[in-house]
């Protein structure tokens, strides 16, 4: 379970981080340019830790701050690294909410399926059939 938590990080970490590239570096047209950025591999870097925070944590809001959190963190210590010139602390902000949103709406459909899969059963069995 875990490693699909991690796997849908890296997917919406990837996707978020070219997004936020191709809207911060406007003369890219190459998708393998958008792809090989510092930007798209913090995002993808962030979408892991999220998605392993996100399978521990039962709280749909506590992941998505959380994730903000990450999100700071490591696109901070991305510039203290690399010194790369863009604001680390907003874009930081953004990828995280970004990611925390999708996982935070991934839990929200799977137990809304969840409930209605259990609806369902107990209907065939007789529940709420009160005529």
């Amino acid at each position: 379970m875990i490693q699909k938590k991690i796997l849908i990080g890296i997917i919406a970490g990837l996707l978020v981080g070219m997004f936020v590239t191709s809207v911060i570096v406007t003369n890219t047209n190459n998708l393998l340019e958008l792809f090989l950025t510092k930007i798209t591999a913090t995002s993808i870097i962030t979408g892991v830790f999220c998605g392993a925070y996100a399978y521990t944590s039962k709280s749909k809001l506590q992941v998505f701050f959380v994730s903000i959190i990450i999100g700071i963190v490591l696109f901070y210590l991305k510039y203290l690294v690399t010194g790369h010139d863009f604001d680390a602390l907003t874009m930081g902000a953004f990828v995280g909410a970004m990611l925390g949103g999708v996982f935070a709406i991934i839990s929200k459909i799977l137990d809304s399926y969840y409930i209605y899969k259990r609806l369902q059963k107990r209907r065939k069995k007789g529940f709420g059939n009160y005529r």
